[in-house]
């Protein structure tokens, strides 16, 4: 059996998902949306400038005004890799700020005692419950439920599905949000990481045709065993290479709208957005700078951890 490989100390743990009255369920797109980030052209230029500058350059003061909020509320996603940046902003910005909810007893009911007792011992239980766990939990919406604990486990949990089932069908409940959120649409995981591969490929190799950059970025399995060193005068392949510009040209369009918008607090977004701020070398030039730093600082992590764990 393959064996997963070992979770390295700068990589997320469960555990980094939720922190004291505040917690995020896990989803691979809070990483997508800090890595996009750092392809925006626009939230680049507020990193870099300020905000009447960005207003001049986009033209458009409430996008201005959307990523200079963004870039305010995340901070600069260059100098930061993933784990460190999710703990200091993250967490806080795509979580919700109370206890986490969870299934809890409020009171039992015994055949024991009469029913004065019952309902005095019920309204002081749910009282306290109400003023403290229900409260610091964010008010969620919650049911009370009579859950006869002399049937066996099996029946009690098919009872509760079947009943869960049907509240559900008649009940919307009213969800926490969060300050960011992420949509859900049918974004995959693939067509995005594929983006940022060609993305990385441009900014490093500005001046080469897409069809070249396309192979290096491993866009297309069917037509992706060009070899991108291949010279020019070579005229083999020239369906293969169309192909590989044609689709490497659709990716980089949709990659970059995609990191404007995620520049704009939205994401992930193919909604029409002006990328005309991009330029390649400038963004190869501060992701190579990126790349460099984040090793240093993801040795940094493994050497301080490797320490710490001798004491």
């Amino acid at each position: 059996m393959k064996q997963r490989p070992e979770r390295q100390s700068w990589q997320l743990n469960v555990k980094d998902f939720t922190k004291k009255r505040v917690y995020a369920k896990q989803d691979w797109r809070f990483q997508m949306f800090f890595e996009y980030l750092r392809l925006s052209p626009s939230y680049l230029l507020a990193i870099e400038s300020n905000e009447q500058t960005l207003i001049d350059a986009l033209t458009d003061t409430n996008r201005a005004t959307a990523v200079w909020k963004t870039r305010s509320d995340m901070g600069n996603v260059f100098e930061a890799i993933y784990k460190e940046w999710w703990l200091d902003n993250g967490l806080s910005l795509f979580g919700i700020h109370t206890r986490k909810p969870k299934v809890g007893m409020i009171n039992q009911l015994s055949p024991l005692l009469d029913d004065d007792h019952l309902l005095k011992q019920s309204t002081t239980q749910m009282t306290n419950y109400i003023r403290g766990n229900y409260s610091m939990q964010g008010r969620p919406d919650s049911l009370l439920l009579s859950v006869p604990l002399w049937q066996s486990r099996t029946t009690i949990i098919r009872q509760l599905k079947k009943l869960l089932s049907e509240i559900e069908k008649e009940i919307q409940p009213e969800l926490p949000v969060a300050t960011y959120q992420v949509l859900n649409n049918k974004m995959q995981y693939r067509r995005l990481l594929s983006g940022l591969r060609l993305m990385y490929m441009k900014g490093r190799y500005p001046e080469e045709e897409l069809w070249r950059i396309a192979t290096r970025a491993k866009i297309s399995h069917s037509h992706g065993r060009i070899d991108p060193m291949t010279p020019k005068k070579d005229t083999s392949n020239p369906h293969g290479r169309r192909m590989l510009t044609i689709m490497a040209s659709r990716l980089l369009r949709d990659t970059l709208i995609i990191a404007e918008n995620a520049a704009t607090g939205i994401f992930p977004s193919i909604k029409p957005i002006d990328t005309s701020l991009f330029d390649a070398k400038k963004l190869g030039t501060r992701l190579a700078q990126t790349i460099a730093w984040e090793k240093i600082r993801k040795q940094e992590i493994v050497d301080s951890h490797q320490a710490n764990s001798h004491y």
